[in-house]
Order: C-alpha cells, then structure tokens, then sequence
C-alpha cells in the first residue's frame, strides 16, 4: 500500500473514526492505494506486526496516525507503550515518512509523546492535504509542499495551507477494504463547522458564521445514505458535526434529506438546547428526521457565566425548556457541565449538581468537567480562554505545568473544580443514561437501541462488561475484522 493510516475510537463500545476514512476516500480518488488499520489502539503488537508485515512495503510512502481519538491519555498517542518504537522500526527499514494530525496534538504534545518520530504534523481538515503531502513524497517534491518548519518537523496549518473548500459535495466512500459489518453505525458528516465560537473551544472549524452554507448537498448526502444501506445494511449513524441544529433551514434540511430515503435513519448527534427552545417547531422534525439521541453543551444555568462563554440563556427558560423537549418526544437527552467558568459561584455551582442529582432534572445523560485550559504550546488550534486566560479572571498557580493551567479565578481553583467533578459523578452515576454518542458505539457491540438507551449506564455496565475498550466482545469484534483485514 502507497499510504497506511492508523485509526481508532478508543471508548466503550466500538465506532470507526471519521477522519481517516475520509482521508483514505480523497487518497483513492486520486489514484493511491490506501489501507486504514483500525483497532489500532487495540492491537497486540503480535497483530500490529502482522499488519505492518501485510501492508507496509517498498511501495509505501507514508503512515499516518489519525489522532483525535486515539487514546484517552493526554501524554500519550497511542494506549500502546511499544507502538512509538514499532512505528520507528518499520520507518527505518523501509524509509517512510511518518504523518500525524487530528484534534488532540499540538508541537509540545507529539514531542512529549513520540520523541519526534513524525516528520510531517497537520493541522485542522486534511482532505486537501493528504494528497499533496502523498503527491510530494512520491515525486520526492517535499520542498516545495507549504507549510513551516518547527524544529525538524514540518507543519501543516490547513487554515492557511490546503484549505477544503468542497466539503458541500464530499462523501465518506467506504470499500470492501473497509471490512465493514453488515448493519454497523457509522459516523457521517452532514456539515462541516459551526457558526459560534464559545471560549473555551478549540476545535478546528468553529467561528464560521453561518454553516447553512457549509452543508452537503442533498443529493451528495441522499447518495451517501443510500449507498451505505445497499452495500452495508446501514440505518444507525453518529451524526459528526460540531452543531445539529444551528438553524431552523438546517433542520428543514435534514428532515428533506432523511424523510426522502426508502428506509429508516436513527442517529445521535451534537444539538444546542437554546436554539431547540427557541425554535420549538425544530423538534418534531429532527424527531422524523431519525434523532434518538441529541447531546447538548449547556455547560452552565449562570446567566452572567453562560454570557461570557457564548451561552446566556437564563437558568428557568432553559429547565423548563428541557422539560418541554422530554415531555414532547421520545429523544434521549444529555448535556456538558463545566465547572469553573468564570464568574460562577460555588454556590452556584452546588446549586446546579443538586439538579442534576434531582428528580426533577429531564436530563438522560450528565455530564461533568473541571473547566481546562490547555497551553497554547498543548495545541494547534486556540480557544479564546487559551489566548486570553487573564481577560476572564483567571491567574496561573503553575506556571511551569506544560500542558495546561493550573488556574484560580477568584470563586475556585482547577483542583477545587476536580474535587466538584468527582463529587457529581459519583451522586449521579447509578441513575445516568449514556450520551448521544455512546449509543451507536454500543449498539455496535450487538445490543438493540432501545435496551442502550433505556438502561441506565452504570446498570448497562454492570450487567454488560463487554463494552469496555479490551472487553472480551469488543475483542471478538476486533478479531472478526482482522481476519477479513488479513484475507484482503
């Protein structure tokens, strides 16, 4: 193969990662034969060998690493502690170039975890990219691709460089290569983006205005769905964009698209719970449109807090809007929490996770964070937090920590915050659905949407311990698809 990428979602349960099968549709379209490894985070290294063996040859050009969910660890890449020096083996015997990119990794991060074993790093969509990167290191033109040197890696920005500006007409091809399961969720782009840009996000596509311009066309998306369905079986998706619901025209949208089709979508998604209120005739038609699950970022009920993030609407209009949304459809709910944004009270904060240890909270799923502030050396991509931690209140009480800021901003500390995360998980945990997001990782271990979505996670996991990452089953899953990998 011309061009490996490695990939995995490392979580409960099982789901492919969108990015490298992305990457991996551009790279054949354009005429490069391209294998995605999956699992790979999984892997024995008895198997990464015999990977590596297969595909790995004169022939090719590069490996790349899809990062963003590879391992849940912020020191490492992989969950693997021998994959760096496999990774190294094989580069040296066959004088490859080693690619990264993803989400999840800025300079200070891949120096700390990889010894630099990446030539190339990448930031931000990569679907221009990774073909020029693969045209130059064919035609030995490397010096001419654009981008900047950072020590002795070369950097790719694709804010700046390869921007993709055709996402409206792209597709997710998946191939018999692919090994995918007849009737297996899949991630899928409906678009690209989202037009806010809260403070403490870094994500690569955000601050885009208005996204309805960043949508696929129907009949690329119509394509798309159906496609799968004939080939794979496929009515479950994890519906990847940043925002659902960012406009009334968006949701129209969707229910066009997905109430055209022959066949019944379910899906869970990203969703704002102020746009849904807002605009309540949006519900019943993302409800027909497929949704069983929408994940929200409420993150706070602080009016002043919420406004200083990008989030203002008040604490009764948005409880009595959740309830609206639970009494008129039959969604599985879920929202962030972080605590530690500015201005917020330790009062307020105890108010909030004595809601969500209440009856009375509508939410299926909660979900708890101390607020992080990443260092501008941990990342490619900047939130406004980041650039600016002191314009929010917020002091260093380590200076010296690399990866992130250890912060006070005059109502609680970071480690305040942690010991607040940690106190909600474990009132909540036993009366906690999962998100939007784990119900087709889960699904895809064999279990039927409505015993995922009814059961209440810590229960689930009880009764279900083959959902964990080296469970058994997901090991059994694994060991089905390497044997199709290997008979390619």
């Amino acid at each position: 193969m011309e061009v490996v990428l490695l990939s995995d979602v490392y979580a409960e349960g099982y789901i492919r990662g969108a990015g490298a099968y992305r990457l991996a549709t551009e790279l054949r379209s354009a005429g490069f034969t391209t294998q995605v490894i999956d699992f790979a985070s999984r892997l024995t290294e008895q198997e990464a060998k015999k990977l590596f063996d297969k595909f790995v040859t004169n022939e090719t050009l590069c490996i790349g690493v899809s990062n963003t969910f590879m391992s849940n660890n912020i020191n490492k890449i992989f969950e693997q502690d021998w994959m760096i020096s496999l990774l190294q083996e094989y580069k040296d015997r066959f004088k490859i170039k080693l690619v990264i990119g993803g989400n999840r990794g800025g300079l200070a991060h891949y120096e700390k975890a990889a010894q630099k074993l990446f030539d190339i790093l990448v930031g931000g969509f990569a679907d221009v990219a990774i073909v020029e990167l693969a045209k130059a290191i064919k035609n030995n033109t490397l010096d001419r691709l654009q981008g900047q040197y950072i020590g002795d890696q070369f950097f790719i920005d694709c804010k700046i460089n390869y921007e993709f500006l055709d996402f409206n007409k792209s597709k997710i091809l998946w191939t018999e290569q692919d090994c995918i399961t007849y009737g297996e969720a899949l991630p899928i782009e409906t678009a690209r983006g989202c037009k806010f840009r809260c403070a403490y996000c870094f994500y690569p596509g955000n601050g885009k205005g208005d996204s309805y311009k960043h949508l696929k066309e129907k009949t690329v998306l119509i394509e798309e769905l159906t496609r799968n369905y004939e080939l794979f079986g496929t009515t479950v998706y994890d519906i990847m964009d940043d925002l659902l619901n960012d406009s009334p025209e968006k949701c129209e949208y969707l229910y066009d698209v997905f109430t055209s089709l022959p066949f019944k979508i379910k899906f869970g998604a990203y969703a704002r719970s102020d746009l849904l209120i807002a605009n309540k005739e949006t519900l019943p038609m993302l409800c027909e449109s497929g949704a069983i699950g929408l994940q929200f970022g409420i993150e706070t009920l602080h009016k002043k807090a919420g406004s200083a993030i990008g989030k203002g609407m008040a604490k009764d209009k948005t409880i009595e809007g959740l309830h609206y949304i639970k009494e008129n459809s039959s969604l599985s709910i879920g929202s962030g929490f972080i605590f530690g944004l500015p201005f917020e009270s330790l009062e307020s904060i105890r108010e909030t996770i004595e809601w969500l240890d209440s009856k009375d909270c509508p939410l299926d799923n909660k979900e708890v964070y101390a607020l992080s502030i990443p260092s501008l050396k941990s990342h490619f991509d900047y939130s406004k937090l980041m650039v600016n931690p002191l314009q929010y209140g917020y002091i260093d009480l380590d200076p010296t920590n690399e990866s992130k800021m250890i912060w006070d901003n005059g109502y609680l500390t970071y480690n305040d915050a942690v010991e607040l995360r940690n106190e909600t998980i474990t009132r909540i945990r036993k009366h906690n659905h999962f998100n939007a997001h784990q119900i087709s990782r889960v699904y895809n271990t064999g279990y039927d949407l409505d015993t995922v979505i009814n059961t209440p996670a810590y229960e689930f996991r009880q009764k279900y311990e083959s959902i964990k990452p080296q469970s058994a089953k997901v090991n059994s899953i694994k060991e089905k698809y390497l044997e199709k990998l290997y008979a390619l």
